[in-house]
């Protein structure tokens, strides 16, 4: 069973249909309709996903993810921390809720969702950890600060936690999308979504990583458009 946040629209959609065909699913997300709405879609081609409605970042948000999944399928075999805010502010113009906001899902709450996961992914062999993250990480754009360093933070943690894991035989791995054409881009964006990834796109991506043999670990996968940088 396949634990995915961020899983109403986007990347996070795009994974639930790539995994569906021979994967559980937990969908986590805000958004109760369209979550309702992509559960009866998957079920309707065969597939078994449960919806849980949540913001992550909420207090014990975690906890409840991990025993709703546990209640339904008793387990869990893999974790995409695939919840994100893309949002940006010039550094004269940051604020401490831009700050906050920021800090709180993209990096907060991947780290909060596994550790409360950890005790089931022990159990498994060969148990996965994904965390989507973004060029942004490595590659420096303007207004892009503080979304910049939050993705910078959940690699630099990422690193560490595959080392804290590798006794435990539990995978951890990065997927570094590019400019992808999701709802994330802000309204009025001067953007040209054609040039983009699509969603599909590094959902086959996470997929791959996640049905690696149990004899690689796949750490960092970087899914960029063929053009370029926009």
């Amino acid at each position: 069973m396949v634990i995915i946040t961020g899983a109403s629209s986007g990347i996070g959609e795009a994974t639930a249909s790539a995994l569906a065909p021979d994967h559980r699913l937990v969908l986590v997300a805000r958004r109760g309709d369209r979550l309702s709405a992509l559960v009866e879609r998957l079920r309707a081609q065969g597939g078994d996903a449960l919806a849980v409605v949540e913001d992550v970042t909420a207090p014990d948000a975690a906890q409840r993810i991990v025993d709703q999944a546990v209640l339904r399928f008793g387990g869990i075999d893999a974790l995409v921390n695939n919840a994100g805010l893309f949002e940006t502010a010039v550094t004269a113009a940051i604020t401490p809720d831009h700050l906050d906001r920021l800090w709180r899902l993209n990096v907060q709450a991947p780290i909060q969702l596994t550790q409360a996961a950890l005790p089931q992914l022990s159990k498994r062999p060969s148990a996965t950890i994904v965390n989507v993250s973004s060029v942004a990480a490595e590659v420096s754009f303007t207004g892009c600060g503080i979304y910049s360093a939050t993705k910078a933070a959940l690699e630099a943690w990422s690193r560490v936690l595959r080392e804290e894991l590798r006794t435990a035989r539990v995978r951890v791995g990065v997927i570094a999308p590019g400019a992808t054409a999701t709802a994330a881009w802000p309204d009025g964006a001067a953007v040209d979504v054609s040039r983009m990834c699509r969603p599909q796109d590094v959902a086959a991506a996470i997929r791959f990583m996640l049905v690696a043999a149990p004899t690689a670990s796949i750490d960092r996968l970087v899914v960029a458009p063929p053009a370029g940088p926009l």
